[in-house]
């Protein structure tokens, strides 16, 4: 096994490094450039508690604190400052490695260099080191939230935790100090950026207000916490910002600033900070009632040659609403441990101040369980376990960073496909992407499936445009039925799986199904894909109420997708439309992906019903039949044609065996040509890029945009099978592949959904990469 310290260190880099990376564009400039946010790190805040991302430079620059919501901005008001004082006098640093664009604050120090500043991170752990040669000091910030698994309350915490340890490496005897300073961000709100269906891009409105500031010190913690005038203690909060922020300090000589100007020099903060490493708390020249303010709190030790000494700074948010785009207020799942109205940020330090230490050696035992993966065993090489772990571990971001939401009344939790497309558990992808749940929050996992399954008896009626007609009305809609209902139609079909769970512009959760690109009520891979699901989950956490509460739902599911086989081959066919994930690619008939699906959906069904102790002659006969008309129809030889009258090559083409063999249950396919479709899929879909979605028989590309891509998480689902059929190298050659891009051309704590041939990347911050956790079942 890999030997590491303490943190385990999968991913670091130079910051020098990080304006030298050649990062890929994305495809759609218009689309997708909101979005190409860059350097992503590692993110801060627990699941559902709205998160704060401070990028490998040490800046604080995305905010997904409004939930469901991307903000790309560095707050020069939030950062880390240094002071030090030694026999060459009085030294002044920002604990970042690049300029801030923002010309208020003019007073701050200058940033670090950044030969001088290294970065790593293994989620939910970041660690940055500083260390000037001029100075003669090391100053080390090792970050993280309790993101803890099989906990559901620390984990939903609004917090962070700074662990700095400053290491005098002089021969001389010298005093530092540390302080953050942080905006009072209270009573800001949000602008759409661009309103619509899609694109949850957002950006702060920084709306002045009276703010009030409180100092408290006491059980060795000096903490100022920030909140509005404007909010009574027995109102609470009434908008997503009402609450209160606080930021504290523990160890060495502590002091704080209540009050500096945002838009101010920040003189009022630096000019005892500047001389003494001591905050003096002055308040700003003419004080305004009005005014965006921020507060500071610092620590200040005495070193000798040779010593280090540690402080520590918290962070909390307790900002307990979510606001959806319908007018509906909800509150996040951590407010079930304090209360609703959004007065409990000293609570939240205290409590991060009694348990960080114990959260810290949780999260270490946690990934040195991971470390030791089975997985990772049977990679032949170092450099593939350790490309592994490093995409393993890091891509668990997600679950926080990735627009999360839970419920403090209901429990229910969602995750959105990715802020270009901002749907709640898109279903077609968590097929994929919702491993890591089940594996360390099975609790959350079933809640969303239970959530599913209320879904497929319902009706909703609205009736609604699809594809082009939805952003242009007056396009003609086609003449014929068959044609039309796609075009037009009703929102939610009884017994059809939904694709999402609702938008976060919507009402989530009680409105489901509000991706209009394609009519998914016609759709030949939910359904399956949801049987599959609850089968899967019910195997690994044995839950029977759980497939007792789902079985109405499995079999109206199984039936209403048995309907859409009109020719009766046994296979319901693909309709000529983008009917399944693949959104832009169109099938035909019987096809490899959805047919496999439907293979595997039957063989489910069989299992689920023998569990319950039912009748499953149905499901094994509806099976028998599919696999005698899927190697009928697709089978060529040597892999499954794209679907009828299509020789491509597919490389999802064994989706539905890919599940299967995840799960304690007989093929659905011959092994013989199992095999043979695997090593064709590797030898001519393999590029420098990773696998792409498909290839002509010919070598050529195939018509479709989405057939010429790498989908990232297609690809780690691919690993998985090759893993299970014992094609250990290549798996091994494609992680490494991904590894590189994703690591190598900044894509870190972004994956995107994938990239095409020209190196062109799609939808980043994506939930499908986190299929990587396939390979631990």
């Amino acid at each position: 096994m890999l030997k590491f310290p303490a943190m385990l260190e999968t991913f670091a880099i130079k910051c020098s490094a990080l304006s030298k990376i050649k990062k890929l564009p994305p495809r759609d400039q218009g689309h997708y450039l909101p979005f190409n946010t860059y350097p992503h790190g590692c993110p801060l805040g627990g699941f559902g508690a709205g998160t704060i991302g401070r990028s490998p430079y040490g800046d604080f620059n995305i905010w997904h604190i409004k939930v469901g919501a991307h903000i790309a901005e560095e707050l020069k008001s939030c950062v880390f400052h240094v002071y030090q004082k030694d026999g060459q006098g009085t030294h002044l640093r920002t604990l970042t490695a690049r300029p801030y664009q923002d010309t208020a604050l003019q007073s701050f120090a200058e940033p670090y260099n950044p030969r001088h500043v290294r970065y790593l991170a293994t989620y939910p752990k970041a660690k940055y080191i500083f260390a000037d040669p001029r100075l003669g000091t090391e100053i080390t910030c090792e970050q993280y939230s309790p993101v803890l698994p099989h906990n559901y309350q620390e984990t939903s915490y609004p917090v962070a935790v700074f662990e700095h340890t400053v290491r005098n490496k002089t021969a001389e005897t010298i005093e530092v100090a540390l302080a953050l300073t942080w905006a009072n961000m209270t009573g800001w709100g949000f602008a759409d950026q661009r309103p619509g269906v899609q694109d949850n891009w957002f950006s702060f409105v920084k709306n002045p207000g009276a703010k009030k500031h409180t100092l408290s010190a006491q059980q060795n913690l000096t903490a100022v916490v920030m909140g509005s005038a404007d909010i009574k203690q027995n109102r609470g909060s009434r908008q997503e910002m009402d609450g209160q922020i606080g930021i504290a300090v523990s160890g060495g000589q502590t002091s704080a600033q209540k009050y500096f100007y945002l838009q101010g020099t920040g003189q009022e903060l630096y000019t005892g900070w500047a001389r003494d490493g001591i905050l003096t708390d002055q308040d700003p020249p003419q004080k305004l009632e009005y005014q965006n303010y921020g507060a500071a709190v610092a620590s200040k030790v005495v070193l000798h040659p040779g010593e280090s000494q540690k402080i520590t700074f918290l962070l909390a948010w307790d900002l307990p609403l979510v606001h959806f785009g319908a007018g509906v207020d909800k509150y996040k799942y951590y407010t079930k441990f304090f209360d609703r109205r959004g007065q409990n940020a000293l609570a939240l330090l205290r409590l991060a101040a009694q348990n960080h230490a114990a959260w810290s050696k949780k999260i270490d035992e946690w990934h040195a369980e991971i470390a030791a993966s089975p997985a990772a065993k049977v990679l032949t090489s170092a450099q593939a376990r350790r490309n592994y772990l490093q995409l393993l571990i890091n891509e668990l971001y997600f679950l926080a960073d990735g627009g999360s939401f839970w419920d403090a009344q209901t429990g229910s939790f969602g995750l959105l496909e990715c802020f270009d497309y901002p749907f709640y558990e898109t279903l077609d992808v968590r097929f994929y992407g919702s491993w890591p749940l089940l594996k360390f929050w099975p609790q959350i996992e079933l809640h969303v499936m239970r959530d599913f399954a209320r879904t497929i008896g319902q009706t909703d009626k609205q009736l609604r445009r699809y594809h082009l007609h939805t952003d242009n009305p007056a396009l003609p809609l086609p003449s014929t039925p068959k044609e039309r209902r796609l075009c037009l139609g009703q929102r939610k079909v009884r017994g059809a799986c939904p694709h999402d769970l609702g938008s976060p512009k919507e009402n989530p959760f009680v409105r489901p199904a509000a991706y209009t690109w394609q009519n998914t009520n016609y759709w030949k891979d939910l359904n399956a894909k949801f049987i599959l699901l609850v089968y899967r989950d019910y195997v690994f956490t044995g839950d029977k109420k759980f497939l007792q509460d789902s079985w109405t739902a499995l079999r109206s599911a199984f039936t209403y997708l048995a309907s859409l086989d009109n020719d009766q081959d046994g296979i319901p066919e693909n309709s000529g439309f983008p009917d399944q994930t693949y959104d832009n690619w169109v099938m035909r008939g019987v096809s490899a992906y959805c047919g496999s699906l439907w293979l595997a959906a039957a063989r489910a069904m069989s299992n689920l019903a023998a569990a319950l102790g039912l009748s499953n002659t149905r499901y094994t006969a509806a099976l028998s039949r599919a696999q005698k008309t899927f190697d009928q129809k697709l089978w060529n030889g040597q892999y499954y044609n794209f679907c009828e009258d299509n020789d491509d090559i597919m490389t999802d083409q064994l989706i539905g065996q890919w599940y299967i063999a995840l799960l304690p249950s007989e093929p659905i396919l011959h092994n013989a040509k199992i095999r043979s479709a695997l090593k064709t899929i590797y030898k001519r879909t393999r590029t420098k890029w990773g696998l792409l979605s498909g290839k002509k028989r010919n070598g050529e590309l195939v018509d479709s945009g989405q057939g010429r891509d790498v989908w990232v998480g297609a690809n780690f689902a691919l690993c998985s099978l090759f893993l299970k059929n014992g094609m250990v190298k290549e798996a091994e050659k494609i992680l490494n592949t991904l590894s590189a891009i994703i690591y190598r051309r900044g894509f870190f704590f972004r994956t995107p959904e994938g990239w095409d041939t020209k190196g062109q990347f799609t939808a980043t911050m994506y939930m499908r990469p986190n299929a990587i956790w396939s390979l631990e079942f």
